[in-house]
């Protein structure tokens, strides 16, 4: 890189054109005295003091105090990983404001649905839901796009994996594990839709995967939206998961516990397989008054069908109706689901 696009970066950092010629002589020069650092770098004599007393404000110099007063520069590892770390507590600072300001003006989060042009762009936004995801990922896609999800699934084992594909023989071992729940796609149109689902957070949707990746147009849909997601997760088992085939079930009791879910019908497919009762802790809202509540006590029961998704909880002597995401009917919607046993 060429001395004047390093000086342009450092200005970027927010140094003056000064202080990055100053901080860029001293790498060259070493330890030096100001008169050098005057010479070097065309920084006039009146100005320099000034400017090597800012630097070191700034945590780029360090005084060496004699006679002569020597500058030293300090190292640009240092000085940039503290920078990077100071600006990215900056932004999630101002992310966090910006949102808060967003609901208290809206009554609710800010809705982020956009398109995504590219199919490595695309692939790159699968992979960060796949390495954001906290407690699920929900996938149905075709085993081609599969594969280039291959690392990702490997690497988290925190996580529980729900994926429909069109596996084409024997499960790979890298599928094989306890947390990935397989199924084998039915007679439901797959083939049209991809959905990637990350927790209720994110999700990506698109369509056929195009023959030559670089020169077709290529299309995603991205959303950030609870109530969104949450509707993809709805399509993801009512028309995808529920007709297709389970070929490796979750290894539930190898999972360490609490297991948690953030999905109602994650959580039944789940219950389907290990029966009831089971100890949980559902998080949520009450229906009526929106106020958060804990029920931690036995679940007893539960509703599953295309329009209808609940389980019912046994908690401080009564007995709760739960379920998801814009829940009306239920008494709780639940938003998080921890088992236990």
């Amino acid at each position: 890189m060429r001395e004047e696009e390093i000086i342009e970066k450092l200005q970027k950092l927010g140094l003056t054109k000064y202080e990055s010629l100053a901080y860029v002589t001293l790498l060259k020069l070493g330890p030096s005295k100001a008169t050098d650092i005057t010479k070097e770098s065309g920084i006039p004599h009146t100005r320099v003091y000034d400017v090597l007393s800012s630097l070191h404000r700034k945590g780029f110099v360090d005084v060496m105090h004699g006679t002569p007063r020597l500058y030293r520069p300090v190292n640009p590892e240092v000085v940039l990983e503290r920078i990077k770390e100071e600006f990215i507590e900056d932004i999630e600072k101002l992310k966090g404001a910006f949102l808060e300001l967003y609901r208290q003006a809206h009554g609710q989060d800010l809705p982020e649905i956009w398109t995504i042009l590219g199919f490595d762009n695309t692939l790159e936004r699968v992979q960060h839901i796949i390495r954001t995801a906290r407690y699920e990922v929900l996938i149905n896609t075709p085993y081609e796009f599969l594969e280039l999800l291959k690392r990702d699934i490997k690497a988290r084992k925190d996580i529980v994996f729900v994926i429909i594909t069109n596996l084409p023989g024997e499960i790979p071992d890298w599928l094989g594990t306890d947390n990935v729940l397989l199924a084998r796609t039915g007679g439901a149109p797959w083939l049209m839709a991809s959905w990637i689902i990350g927790d209720s957070d994110y999700a990506i949707f698109f369509g056929a995967i195009p023959k030559d990746k670089r020169r077709e147009k290529f299309y995603s849909f991205w959303a950030k939206s609870p109530r969104a997601v949450f509707q993809y997760m709805h399509w993801f088992y009512t028309i995808y998961f529920d007709n297709s085939e389970v070929v490796k079930p979750l290894n539930y009791e190898a999972l360490p516990k609490p297991l948690t879910l953030v999905n109602i019908r994650t959580l039944i497919t789940v219950l389907r397989h290990v029966g009831l009762p089971r100890e949980a802790e559902i998080r949520g809202k009450l229906v009526d008054t929106r106020e958060p509540v804990e029920l931690r006590g036995k679940i007893v029961d539960y509703e599953y069908t295309p329009l209808v998704a609940n389980v019912t909880i046994e908690a401080g002597g009564n007995r709760w109706k739960v379920g998801g995401i814009s829940s009306y009917v239920e008494d709780v919607e639940g938003e998080k689901f921890m088992l236990f046993e």
